[in-house]
């Protein structure tokens, strides 16, 4: 079979199957990627603490009169008024601390003062469980924005000459929380209890600040300076034409939403069109390929049926090398796909977010299904060029 094999592939280019074999595989490749992709997405999504919900930070906008000491608080009657907007569904208030606070630890060498707020527990982006504090606890736990901490890997630490941390690493160091007020001081041994993509503040429990305010505290209550407010869209025209009537400020963070999921979508959508593209073109070039194979070997082919091969007989030939070659693809897709996918779910454990380390059964499914319909349309298409010799 090998000789006749060999005879029928006679004066054919060594270069268009493998060619369109690497079309194949790279589209599948990216067809693969994309649903993967989108799983991946949706998993994100449902370990978001969200639950779905959408959240604005305002403030109000600073100005020369602020400078000169005039608060740029938000009054009662003036949240009162926002709670009662009609696309607000909720609003929580931004306390902060009045006393000083410092961090400092001698095993990594740092010093810096610090500011804390609080907020209710339903306006936190991380598990509450992880986040509580009573009076005579003498660990402190600490929600840090992780933008807080990539502007500390790349731009304090290498100006001070103190190690990176990853999400994971930094929630394994503690260190020295003093506060001061009232001629009192009090040092908690503080943790890093998970970091938010909502809220761009240094966050600690609320029970907490409220104790150590009364305790340490100046005694000056000020106004909330912020708001975090759950409205229905926070891109909606209401909710922008509100924050430019009123001179507000708004950050929406970096919650898993809005453009974020606009953008993945819209890359997620591209990569599939892209592939689906490259992967039929494959397929044609595959039966086209074949059936010029087929044509150019047609004297061949009529030379052994009249030696009495029987036609199913020389398109299994045909069919096998097919298959060859295409178990050869599926399985580099998959194995780069598997590489590909556990070298990012890495990343991403270690900026914080848990994804699988395997391929979704999705996947599979997807790569069997486009594998099958490869295979009968280009077997279909070798039996019927080999059935008209």
């Amino acid at each position: 079979m090998e000789t006749i094999e060999r005879l029928l592939l006679r004066g054919q280019s060594r270069w268009l199957l493998p060619g369109a074999a690497l079309g194949a595989l790279i589209g599948l490749l990216l067809l693969l990627a994309a649903v993967q992709l989108y799983v991946d997405f949706q998993r994100l999504m449902a370990n978001d603490q969200s639950g779905g919900k959408h959240f604005i930070q305002v403030n109000k906008q600073v100005n020369i009169f602020n400078t000169l000491g005039v608060s740029a608080g938000f009054a009662a009657d003036e949240i009162e008024e926002i709670r009662g907007e009609p696309f607000v569904r909720s609003v929580g208030v931004f306390e902060s601390n009045e006393f000083r606070v410092s961090a400092s630890s001698s095993m990594l060498g740092f010093y810096t003062e610090l500011f804390f707020e609080a907020l209710p527990a339903e306006y936190l982006d991380i598990d509450a469980g992880e986040f509580d504090w009573e009076e005579g606890d003498e660990e402190l736990p600490i929600i840090m924005s992780r933008d807080y901490l990539a502007l500390y890997n790349f731009g304090f630490a290498p100006s001070q000459g103190l190690p990176q941390f990853t999400p994971n690493t930094i929630r394994r160091v503690s260190f020295d929380i003093r506060i001061t007020g009232k001629g009192q001081r009090r040092t908690f041994r503080g943790r890093i209890a998970g970091f938010s993509d909502r809220i761009n503040s240094i966050l600690v429990p609320l029970p907490f600040l409220q104790w150590a305010n009364e305790r340490y505290g100046s005694g000056e209550r000020q106004p909330p300076s912020r708001l975090i407010l759950e409205v229905d869209n926070p891109a909606s025209e209401e909710v922008q034409a509100f924050v430019r009537e009123k001179n507000l400020e708004m950050s929406t963070g970096r919650l898993i939403g809005g453009q974020f999921v606009t953008m993945l979508r819209l890359v997620t959508a591209l990569l599939l069109f892209i592939g689906l593209l490259i992967f039929v073109l494959s397929i044609l070039i595959f039966a086209l390929n074949f059936q010029l194979m087929i044509a150019q070997a047609n004297r061949q082919l009529r030379l052994l049926l009249e030696l009495g091969y029987r036609r199913d007989t020389l398109a299994d030939l045909l069919v096998r090398r097919l298959g060859r070659l295409f178990l050869s693809v599926g399985g580099l897709t998959l194995l780069a796909l598997f590489l590909f996918h556990w070298l990012f779910a890495s990343w991403m454990k270690g900026q914080g977010f848990e994804l699988g380390r395997g391929l979704h059964w999705l996947v599979w499914i997807l790569a069997i299904g486009l594998s099958a319909a490869f295979y009968l349309v280009n077997v279909g298409t070798i039996r019927r060029s080999v059935g008209k010799v």
